[in-house]
């Protein structure tokens, strides 16, 4: 619990000396902005009107319901993916992986420190998205439930596995902007975040499987939209577990290998 108590501390230090103020101004306007622009394609260019095409695929919700939803779990998964993804970078470039991979901690613990400081931060960007969707018509009542709260737990798993993973492709490539841009943007067009991924090219919706997004927030809509329960949804359920224990397992063998190098080229 030291380690990653003490992870947490160094990362929230660090981003309050560097951004103050507008930390928490940040997290605000970057959620209202994920609801904002959406309301006024729908109120404005769709003049409110959906075909039933996608009241099918949505489940017979409405659209604000239905983005308000993608986009509150699209933030965790940008949040926990970008900030752990970029952990081990960072303290490279900071000068301080060194001391990182030779101090007598587990590197799993580290981790899980940048988890929990990553989360408070997540966590307010995914109520403002809740708050201004409501503010705005979204229909969000079985969002309270146990259910809804079970399955955002198992996305935040799942993002924190890819998480992993991503950490050691920005380590390998030396770069951080160019990998986590491509990822985000791949994730939120194609995951189904602004809209139903059966509108997409089959090959497409395939390809989306491999991201937990995909299956995290179809299981998140099914239980605040529909009102089922995490038991009407074991598939979805293995689903998020199958690919995080491949991202996992990958992620940790893979930064592994590349301490060790680090390792030896510090001895020589």
């Amino acid at each position: 619990m030291r380690v990653i108590w003490s992870t947490y501390k160094k990362i929230r230090i660090g981003i309050l000396r560097a951004v103050p103020w507008s930390f928490m101004v940040s997290r605000v306007t970057t959620g209202v902005t994920q609801i904002v622009f959406p309301y006024f394609i729908y109120v404005y260019f769709m003049k409110g009107n959906l075909n039933s095409e996608f009241s099918q695929y949505a489940d017979g919700a409405d659209y604000m319901t239905y983005i308000v939803l993608g986009s509150a779990l699209n933030v965790l998964a940008v949040s926990t993916l970008m900030n752990i993804g970029r952990a081990l970078i960072t303290e490279l470039r900071e000068g301080t992986l060194e001391m990182l991979l030779l101090a007598p901690a587990s590197r799993n613990l580290y981790f899980l420190g940048c988890l929990l400081e990553q989360t408070t931060r997540a966590l307010i960007e995914f109520v403002t998205v809740i708050l201004a969707g409501v503010a705005l018509g979204a229909k969000l009542r079985a969002l309270l439930s146990l259910s809804a709260f079970l399955s955002i737990l198992l996305a935040v798993f799942g993002f924190f596995c890819m998480g992993i993973f991503l950490s050691g492709i920005m380590l390998y490539t030396r770069d951080t902007y160019i990998t986590q841009n491509t990822l985000f943007i791949t994730m939120s067009l194609i995951c189904g975040i602004a809209y139903p991924i059966q509108y997409l090219p089959r090959w497409v919706q395939c390809f989306a499987q491999i991201f937990p997004l995909t299956p995290a927030v179809t299981l998140f809509r099914n239980i605040v939209i529909g009102r089922q329960y995490m038991v009407d949804n074991i598939w979805l359920i293995l689903h998020v577990f199958v690919l995080s224990g491949i991202y996992l397992a990958v992620g940790l063998l893979w930064n592994k290998s590349l301490e060790r190098r680090m390792i030896e080229s510090i001895f020589g």
